[in-house]
């Protein structure tokens, strides 16, 4: 994607020589069609050195050569069969409204675009330059992106490869640039050539060609700005959300030169800023860093929406005298990341390489890429929160450990394979024996401690490729994949064994007495090929264990206590 922001950073700097030298010669040149050629060439060096649009109409409003450096957005527009005729309607009518005006038209397009479009005239033919294809802030691109962010081009990110974005002053300024220059062309591309010395047309043409807004700079952080919307439309797609912040922060500080550089997250619940990246610091484990919005200059930052740049903190009154933290640098950025009204989070940027103080243009690079910033951002957070309520509709809330949908999906997907592979599978049920006394005796809390304690024992006493989960009310089950029904007895006797041998208190440290259990166990067999079929018989074994005097261990079939 290219951005093109602020009149040149370094001053007006002129075009090549070459450049320079297609502009004379246009105004030598006497046929009307090698004038229309040598203008379409300087067409092309108008619209790359000032990062905007432009194209040439004929009568038909056919583009006459090509669109040079054409917004990304257009192209993807055109060929949309929903938006295709909102194109039309706007820059398919720019050539009449443009001749009917009678000068230059001004209008924005159907995408927010800001577009001009000049009548020239050459040999009696009218012709109209159309130029532009500009967003002239931020809040035109996010309001874009909200109207269409259901375009297949945009979620694919191919139609923000190569968007612009100006000022309107500087929009202003390219547009009475770009006309004076087609207009001096084409009214003396029929004039007898004059030599450099005598021709005040060529020098006029000069001193508008210097003052192209291109310098080696903002060359150099086109590129860059290119490259980190790449970056991020590779990274868009990563769900890692610790891995996305240092990616986006390290991205980022290497292109704004920062050598220390952090991402503070709004938690919209606590209304609390937390960092979530850091780079060129070492943070204290004393725990994590919050801030209250409105707080610390990160908050008041995001609080206001407002950017802040400090060239020199030391001299800066909003500054507080006792800023934490020990800096190479007294200049530094804090910037606000939002999605419309809404708050997103804050970045921050110091210690830039060289120990240049930020200026301007950094603020502008910044206010270009932000809205991407904050809309990958956004769709982390609510990645990880889909994540998170996925894990707890999985998750029993007491015990930590897999509930019964997740046990049965487990299920569900052992019993395939063992279809498949022919591999032997063990389930068993457990029981905690009479463990309504312990609600009467000790209360609910204490009971429901007997329950995490077991759920801990389980988990700690089985293989990786097991799972434990809790079914209902005092009731576990454990899956045991490729393990054989004999094998599955020895375990669940071990844990009897484990579990009446452990000593179970209560908060205030009193001992609850022994806690025993009960297990039925079950397999996959040619008789049982369902999970219901396998959870069934297991059930059964586990009545038989109770009926035998709790306690105990029964396998399905060959119903015994395991001693």
């Amino acid at each position: 994607m290219t951005a093109i922001g602020g009149k040149g950073l370094n001053g007006p700097k002129s075009l090549s020589k070459e450049t320079a030298r297609k502009g004379r010669f246009s105004a030598s040149a006497s046929d009307p069609d090698n004038s229309l050629a040598v203008w379409l060439r300087l067409q092309k060096s108008l619209a790359d050195k000032n990062g905007i649009a432009l194209t040439t109409l004929s009568r038909d409003s056919a583009v006459i050569g090509r669109i040079e450096n054409d917004n990304s957005i257009c192209r993807a527009m055109r060929v949309s069969a929903e938006h295709a005729s909102l194109c039309a309607a706007d820059c398919g009518a720019a050539y009449s409204n443009a001749i009917d005006a009678g000068n230059q038209f001004n209008f924005t397009c159907h995408a927010g675009l800001h577009c001009f479009a000049i009548p020239v005239s050459i040999d009696q033919k009218q012709l109209v330059i159309l130029g532009g294809r500009a967003f002239t802030s931020t809040a035109e691109f996010g309001q874009f992106l909200g109207t269409y962010s259901e375009l297949a081009s945009v979620e694919g990110g191919d139609c923000l490869k190569n968007i612009k974005f100006v000022d309107s002053r500087e929009l202003r300024e390219t547009s009475d640039l770009v006309g004076s220059t087609a207009s001096y062309h084409f009214q003396n591309a029929g004039k007898p050539e004059q030599t450099a010395e005598s021709s005040q047309g060529t020098g006029l043409l000069d001193a508008q060609l210097e003052i192209v807004r291109l310098t080696d700079q903002l060359e150099n952080r086109r590129k860059s700005i290119g490259q980190f919307y790449d970056f991020l439309r590779g990274i868009s797609s990563t769900l890692d959300s610790q891995r996305v912040y240092h990616s986006l922060l390290q991205e980022f500080s290497g292109m704004m030169r920062a050598e220390r550089s952090s991402l503070m997250i709004l938690n919209q619940e606590s209304n609390e800023l937390a960092l979530e990246a850091a780079l060129g610091a070492e943070l204290e484990a004393s725990g994590p860093i919050r801030q209250k919005l409105g707080d610390s200059i990160a908050g008041a930052v995001l609080a206001s929406g407002a950017p802040l740049m400090v060239t020199d903190a030391d001299h800066d009154s909003r500054i507080p005298r006792d800023r934490p933290g020990s800096y190479k640098s007294k200049s530094f950025i804090s910037y606000p990341l939002t999605l419309g009204l809404r708050k997103v989070g804050v970045i921050n940027l110091t210690d830039r390489a060289g120990g240049l103080p930020y200026e301007n243009d950094d603020l502008m690079m910044l206010e270009m890429i932000a809205p991407q910033l904050a809309l990958i951002i956004d769709r982390t957070e609510w990645a990880k929160k889909a994540e998170t309520f996925q894990q707890m509709s999985l998750t029993d809330p007491l015990t930590g450990l897999p509930n019964r949908r997740y046990l049965q999906d487990r299920l569900f997907e052992e019993v395939e394979r063992s279809k498949r592979y022919d591999t032997p599978l063990s389930f068993m049920i457990i029981d905690l024996d009479r463990f309504k006394t312990y609600n009467d005796m000790y209360g609910h809390t204490n009971a429901d401690r007997v329950l995490v304690q077991t759920a801990q024992l389980l988990r700690g006493s089985i293989r990786a490729i097991d799972m434990s989960a809790r079914f209902a009310g005092d009731e576990f089950c454990i899956v045991l994949p490729e393990t054989e029904l004999g094998d599955a007895a020895r375990i669940a006797e071990r844990l009897r064994k484990t579990i009446s041998e452990t000593e179970y208190r209560t908060e205030q440290g009193e001992l609850m007495g022994q806690v025993t259990i009960s297990t039925g166990i079950s397999s996959f067999s040619g008789s049982r090929q369902s999970p219901l079929a396998i959870v069934e018989t297991a059930d059964r074994a586990l009545y038989q264990a109770k009926t035998r005097g709790r306690n105990c261990v029964a396998v399905y079939e060959d119903v015994h206590a395991a001693d």
